[in-house]
């Protein structure tokens, strides 16, 4: 993000200087000001356009906030809030992308999820799906139930959706965005599916 608004402050309306032109000299009279005004409206667009998925806070969760157990009845609460902060750009789960969480599940356990979109920009959805190749289309989900309503369309801002399934494959399965384009630009975790053990959560 910052290196678009840098880039930006450099480069005017179609590629031309910005304020100070090429030798760096900075203009004098009407003109200048006028020239001045355009390349701070441009940079002012780039800000923009650089935040424009970016989530509204600038802490990741914590792992005790993205993960609850119920062992009683092998039940997990997974929260996912899809661009919690600006990391990649707002392209991430809890503040994590690119396989940067790993969510572990036992096998046969129950997982319930509370999927949140904070982007003020951007449709977001959750899902799982299996590992394929990262694509802007995404892969086929991995259990039954395990996406948002209409994953390709994604929620609204502040829109909340929740959904469930069973995690009954031992395997290791990418949490995703399935709106075109998210998840190669990032908006990807892990879900593992262990053979034992207990429910956790690595970052």
């Amino acid at each position: 993000m910052e290196g678009s608004v840098r880039g930006a402050v450099a480069t005017g309306p179609a590629g031309h200087p910005g304020a100070e032109g090429e030798t760096g000299a900075v203009p004098k009279g009407r003109g200048a000001r006028r020239r001045r005004a355009r390349a701070t409206t441009w940079t002012l667009a780039a800000v923009a356009v650089a935040c424009a998925s970016c989530g509204g806070g600038s802490h990741a969760l914590a792992s005790s906030a993205i993960l609850r157990t119920d062992g009683a009845d092998r039940t997990v609460a997974l929260r996912l809030d899809a661009s919690a902060t600006g990391a990649l750009a707002g392209f991430n789960f809890d503040g994590f992308g690119e396989g940067r969480m790993r969510v572990h599940v036992p096998v046969g356990w129950r997982v319930e999820v509370t999927c949140t979109n904070e982007s003020t920009m951007l449709t977001h959805s959750c899902a799982v799906v299996e590992d394929r190749r990262l694509s802007p289309y995404g892969a086929s989900l991995a259990f039954q139930g395990a996406s948002t309503p209409d994953p390709t369309a994604g929620l609204g801002f502040g829109k909340t959706a929740r959904f469930a399934f069973v995690a009954s494959r031992v395997g290791t399965y990418r949490i995703t965005c399935l709106v075109v384009g998210h998840e190669i630009d990032g908006m990807w975790d892990w879900l593992t599916v262990t053979a034992g053990g207990r429910p956790y959560v690595t970052t």
